[in-house]
């Protein structure tokens, strides 16, 4: 068990102070715990030198994101010395997302692809939403196979001397 932290999340505390067993039988608490390394997975919030930390204990994994955010791989053993590091502010575990209404999961598409035919699961997958506020108005910001397509000639951006109405498949 590691120390807990008012740097750590409530539910990452809890996750630290509680038994293999009781981990294994939570569908929360497991979350980010690797039984076999006994290593955390965790998010980060810093400021300064997060790359401190692996160069003083080379068992710690750092994969930096954007604003002072980063994901890190921390031994069990360790956990109390990312606690104590002054360039962390907070720190949370990841969490398994659940789909609360069926329709939604259909609308999505996601039970074809989870199907028996190509059995997708995404285990081990990380996924980040990152949403900077940022508009992008033009067509010309989307990567071309996402980007909106003219229904015909007579449709083209204003740019070129058309108006605009756009198809998206």
């Amino acid at each position: 068990m590691a120390q807990n932290s008012e740097k750590f999340e409530n539910l990452l505390n809890l996750a630290l102070d509680a038994t293999g067993q009781e981990r294994e039988r939570s569908l929360q608490l497991g979350v980010g715990y690797e039984e076999a390394g006994k290593k955390w997975e965790v998010i980060v919030k810093y400021s300064g030198d997060i790359e401190r930390l692996a160069r003083e204990d080379p068992r710690i994994g750092i994969f930096n994101l954007i604003n002072e955010y980063a994901i890190l791989t921390v031994p069990e053993d360790a956990m109390g010395a990312l606690a104590a590091a002054p360039e962390v502010e907070y720190v949370e575990k990841p969490k398994r997302m659940h789909f609360a209404v069926r329709e939604g999961m259909q609308a999505s598409c996601i039970a074809p692809v989870q199907g028996a035919r190509y059995g997708l699961t995404g285990k081990g997958v990380i996924v980040a939403v990152i949403d900077s506020g940022a508009r992008v108005a033009g067509v010309r910001h989307a990567p071309p196979d996402l980007a909106p397509r003219p229904a015909s000639v007579d449709q083209m951006p204003r740019s070129l001397g058309r108006s605009v109405k756009l198809r998206t498949s």
